[in-house]
């Protein structure tokens, strides 16, 4: 397991701030999200969820890769509107795959994705809320 620090996670947080959180800000116009929250429940469940659509599909399911994203300015969600967000797709081992590094792995795309995390609050909030 990957495990990280509370010091090593604010560090992290810090220098994604520095280095790049103004220049979003700038682009948007307005403080962007800087966190999501997804509850462990809602974390399970999908989890559980892409397993039995990926055993259905003869599929298996070897993880989950994270990629950033970002509300369209006309979104109908109001709050979330040219706000950053973070979605969760499965991905699978790709045939004849290496060492089992990311590279080796492909997304899945026909089972859905996850997202719809909570914004932190505020949405610019830093590490640790």
């Amino acid at each position: 397991m990957n495990k990280i620090t509370p010091t090593r996670a604010k560090e992290l947080n810090q220098n994604f701030v520095k280095t790049r959180g103004k220049a979003i800000d700038i682009a948007i116009g307005k403080k962007d999200a800087i966190s999501a929250w997804f509850s462990i429940d809602e974390l399970k469940e999908y989890i559980a969820f892409v397993e039995k659509e990926g055993k259905q599909k003869g599929i298996t399911v070897n993880g989950l890769r994270v990629y950033f994203g970002a509300y369209a300015d006309t979104d109908i969600e109001i709050p979330k509107k040219n706000m950053s967000t973070v979605f969760f797709v499965p991905t699978q081992a790709n045939l004849g795959s290496g060492n089992g590094g990311d590279g080796d792995n492909s997304d899945i795309g026909d089972i859905d994705g996850l997202n719809h995390g909570t914004m932190g609050e505020p949405p610019s909030a830093t590490y640790p809320q």
